[in-house]
């Protein structure tokens, strides 16, 4: 017995004359390794109860924020969103768009291949199309949290939105996905200074952006924290020896020692987490303290050599500051070589770090600073010390001045956000603010009534 033909697979019925071609998106293949991005309309974050809701993917189920004015019954919106998902389609930021994933592109061929309606369609109509269009794709629109309705009138359509994968992949580290975020956030602005009032702005959903903005915010914080920490310490140095041109000197020398001490966290593939951040402002006060005890012996010296000074500090600190260290050293590597417990190890280990890269720099490159670049005149007194830097010169005195004011500013939201946003201003005058104490220090002579106070130092 012949068995009967299986049916020829019916393809969609043709749509009727007049209606325009319909979008014909990418039939390329859902690409997993390529970063997932979701585009809502109708809500934003309500970003008073986490900085991170912006980009959190999971809050338009709880905190968000509705767009009273967001209204896909009229015709320009829908049009509207239709649009956007072609120049997505268009985007090079965009992979593909995720097939079915854009919402209003499955509603129009819904409604111009299944009921014979011109997209898009009339205000009066919309709500029972979009209901009938859900129902027949068994409502995956809202499974995947691209349609959301009002909680309390199911009739209200809150939110619409679009799935695609964009052209990052899901393995870049944090900053590259911040240049993307970027490139994301200027394309949303172009096309939301367009959108009718009854669409509103775009708002970007992204799980790996959520991850990006933590561990930005992690590192911004730590490197925030550690700087904060420098500030303190050169207003504890300023106070304890009345040098700002020691003050200085100790700065560049603490950057130095997080620089040293961060690159060897990259390069044993550390990670870093709450405790190594922990452990890195601990390393500012660790390491401050030998240069303090040094930097005090060298202002208070009898010779009128700065080179001098230095031997005889090195000389009389020297053994104390290796046996401290050696001390500390001591406790802190068991508990980086013999703890298995990751996080107190990778505790351990830069506590190791930071001892030994305190005693080396302090030695071997703070003391060869003071020589280069120390103060040319010292006081017998810290009084004296303290008015020759503030006030010895009208230089000395705008030095201070500077220094203070840039360290004082970072302290500070508004310009501290203005430098983030423009760093190469902010490097030029960081460099020029924290160096002028010590460029004055050499070139510039104090006044005549303190040069008579002062003892002058040559090499």
């Amino acid at each position: 017995m012949v068995p009967y033909p299986p049916p020829a697979p019916t393809s969609p019925p043709p749509l009727p004359p007049g209606f325009p071609a319909q979008i014909a998106f990418s039939t390329e293949p859902d690409d997993a390794s390529k970063g997932q991005i979701e585009l809502l309309w109708g809500i934003k974050a309500d970003t008073s109860s986490t900085l991170l809701a912006y980009v959190n993917p999971y809050f338009k189920y709880n905190d968000y924020i509705r767009n009273k004015r967001f209204d896909m019954r009229w015709p320009e919106s829908q049009q509207f969103m239709e649009d956007w998902c072609v120049a997505l389609h268009e985007s090079p930021a965009v992979h593909t768009i995720r097939e079915g994933k854009c919402v209003i592109a499955e509603f129009r061929y819904y409604v111009e291949q299944k009921r014979y309606v011109r997209f898009p369609v009339p205000f009066e109509d919309f709500n029972d199309l979009f209901a009938d269009f859900l129902m027949d794709s068994q409502w995956a629109s809202m499974r995947d949290g691209l349609v959301g309705f009002h909680k309390k009138n199911f009739c209200l359509l809150m939110f619409m939105g679009v799935s695609v994968r964009s052209n990052f992949k899901k393995t870049e580290g944090a900053w590259e996905l911040l240049g993307e975020y970027s490139k994301w956030e200027r394309l949303l602005n172009s096309y939301n200074a367009f959108a009718p009032p009854t669409v509103g702005d775009a708002i970007i959903v992204s799980d790996l952006f959520v991850s990006m903005a933590t561990q930005v915010e992690a590192i911004m914080s730590t490197a925030l924290t550690i700087w904060v920490a420098c500030v303190l310490v050169v207003v504890v140095v300023v106070l304890c020896t009345g040098s700002l041109q020691m003050a200085c000197l100790i700065l560049v020398n603490l950057l130095a020692i997080v620089c040293f001490v961060v690159a060897m966290m990259s390069q044993l593939e550390m990670e870093f987490g709450g405790v190594e951040a922990i452990a890195l402002t601990v390393l500012i006060g660790m390491s401050c303290d030998y240069c303090l005890h040094l930097s005090d012996t060298i202002l208070t010296g009898r010779s009128k050599s700065r080179s001098l000074r230095v031997r005889a500090a090195i000389n009389h600190l020297g053994p104390t500051i290796v046996s401290a260290a050696g001390t500390s050293l001591l406790a802190s590597v068991p508990t980086a070589a013999f703890c298995d417990i990751l996080i107190l190890s990778n505790f351990g280990l830069i506590m190791c770090l930071s001892i030994v890269s305190g005693v080396l720099f302090g030695i071997l490159f703070f003391c060869p600073l003071c020589i280069l670049f120390g103060p040319r005149f010292a006081g017998h007194t810290w009084g004296e010390t303290v008015r020759l830097n503030l006030a010895g010169s009208p230089l000395h005195a705008a030095s201070a001045l500077a220094f203070f004011g840039f360290l004082f500013a970072t302290l500070v939201k508004a310009p501290r956000d203005y430098m983030q946003e423009n760093a190469g201003i902010a490097a030029g005058a960081g460099f020029v603010c924290v160096f002028s104490p010590i460029a004055v220090g050499i070139f510039v002579k104090p006044w005549g009534a303190f040069r008579e106070r002062v003892v002058a130092l040559r090499y």
